[in-house]
């Protein structure tokens, strides 16, 4: 993994212009709001000439596991492992897709069935100032901006010539290699790099995409307005979906509505609160 995750700013500056590299974000946050305990997450933004993607490295590796054995059934006829199908998906799963003129495609499940995609083009105002500092191998220079409610604090270094970042930042003169807000809410740090050898369009679809086509395009507005419904009553969809009658069935999926609304309710602190 050491090994993987080394930092080479040279290597970069070779190959960026020529083929999709990867670079590693470990990201520390506080998921409930009134807790002081963080989590942690590997996160990957493959970049390509023209564009980037951003998603958590175990949502990459989990399509990658579902659509192979998806791929092996339908070519030799065999059956789909039940179990690794019903295995639950990662926490974090969403997919950003940013370009560059600004403009990003963000999708996300909502449930374990719903899988929509909506269009953004952040209005991010950075103010870079004369403050620097060494992060790591790099030569960092400080950069603030609002976004999503709240107020972040960038490094980016020019030692690596993109104008990118974690999740939906980008537009300094660099990379950024470090991105927290003010509140110690989220917090993304650059922990390493390595070139890759496919196209960036094999991670841009997701197992459930392989199966049924693309993610549903609505507006933000709409996605959001769906994600506060779920919240709410995560399994009303499903429960109108069966007979009321089977006892045994509508008693699991009940079990499993009290799973989802406590998971739910300490996973409070969304990175955009507004």
């Amino acid at each position: 993994m050491k090994k993987i995750l080394a930092l080479s700013s040279l290597l970069i500056l070779i190959s960026v212009n020529s083929q999709v590299h990867r670079f590693y974000y470990e990201l520390t946050y506080k998921p409930n709001k009134d807790s002081a305990t963080t989590e942690k997450e590997m996160m990957v933004l493959d970049v390509a000439k023209d564009e980037s993607l951003f998603l958590p490295y175990k949502q990459l590796e989990y399509d990658s596991v579902l659509t192979a054995n998806i791929k092996k059934a339908r070519e030799f006829g065999a059956e789909i492992d039940k179990e690794l199908m019903t295995k639950k998906p990662p926490l974090l799963s969403y997919r950003i897709s940013k370009f560059k003129d600004g403009n990003l495609g963000f999708k996300d499940f909502i449930g374990i069935s719903e899988y929509y995609i909506y269009s953004e083009k952040p209005n991010l105002k950075w103010n870079i100032t004369n403050e620097k500092e060494k992060i790591e191998i790099y030569n960092a220079q400080k950069a603030t901006t609002n976004f999503g409610g709240r107020s972040w604090i960038a490094w980016f270094t020019t030692d690596i010539p993109i104008q990118d970042g974690p999740y939906k930042f980008s537009g300094l003169p660099g990379l950024v290699i470090k991105l927290e807000d003010s509140g110690n809410n989220y917090s993304w740090i650059l922990k390493g790099n390595k070139k890759l050898t496919h196209n960036i369009e094999i991670n841009k679809l997701n197992y459930l995409e392989s199966q049924m086509g693309e993610a549903k395009k609505i507006p933000k507005s709409a996605f959001e307005k769906r994600s506060a419904e779920y919240r709410k009553n995560p399994m009303s969809q499903m429960l109108r979906s069966f007979d009321e009658k089977d006892v045994e069935l509508m008693k699991k999926l009940k079990e499993e509505e009290t799973r989802l609304k406590k998971q739910i309710s300490f996973y409070n602190n969304p990175i955009e609160v507004d």
